[in-house]
């Protein structure tokens, strides 16, 4: 994968971990004014949710730094883009097991003279494990239709859409009983005109519990 620098899922959550502990001791007063609320109780079904055949709904958004598999020819320059993103719906079937509906852009790649870019729609089943009474930890897997745009000197040039598979990992901070702050990587696969490809997304975001 020439040109990629890879960053590795434990190292890129523990350095965000570490970036919100302190924001734990704030959480703490805040929590002790919601009795009630704890680890347990913040997954406890609601019957508000978007999704069908849900409960415990909840909607957010990612901002990150996406890492593109490359594949530059010699003698050009390769640049991930500077910023990407997703907004996303969720719903629980249960504590443990939901699904995500959201959108993903992870920008334009500079690389061979042109540019490349990818979005795409995904879903994704997502599994919670609660950490304590402030932090969570989740895993999805799911897919993403995506669709791509390459321009450039030497590869060929051209728009595609395919589905590929998709997932990730991620860390839960709860704010509050309705706002959580969110660290996470996704993977996702697309197709392009000259290969199959991998893009990662690094982000943050917040997640607004209805």
């Amino acid at each position: 994968m020439n040109g990629r620098h890879l960053i590795s899922l434990p190292q890129y959550l523990g350095v965000l971990a570490t970036a919100i502990l302190p924001i734990s001791a704030m959480a703490q007063d805040t929590y002790s004014g919601n009795q009630g609320y704890s680890s347990s109780s913040s997954a406890s079904p609601s019957d508000k949710s978007w999704l069908p055949f849900t409960r415990s709904g909840y909607w957010g958004f990612n901002l990150g730094a996406p890492d593109y598999e490359k594949h530059c020819a010699p003698g050009f320059s390769c640049k991930d883009p500077d910023v990407g993103g997703k907004i996303y719906l969720g719903g629980q079937f249960n504590q443990w097991l939901g699904v995500e509906l959201g959108y993903v852009n992870v920008g334009k790649l500079e690389r061979n003279g042109g540019d490349t870019s990818a979005q795409g729609a995904n879903l994704s089943l997502v599994g919670n494990v609660p950490l304590g009474e402030v932090f969570s930890a989740f895993a999805k897997v799911g897919t993403t239709y995506g669709w791509t745009k390459t321009e450039g000197a030497v590869a060929p040039t051209g728009k595609e859409e395919d589905f590929g598979l998709s997932y990730g990992a991620g860390l839960g901070f709860n704010i509050s009983p309705t706002l959580q702050l969110i660290a996470e990587w996704d993977r996702h696969n697309f197709k392009f005109t000259d290969q199959k490809a991998e893009v990662d997304l690094y982000s943050v975001g917040l997640k607004f519990r209805f």
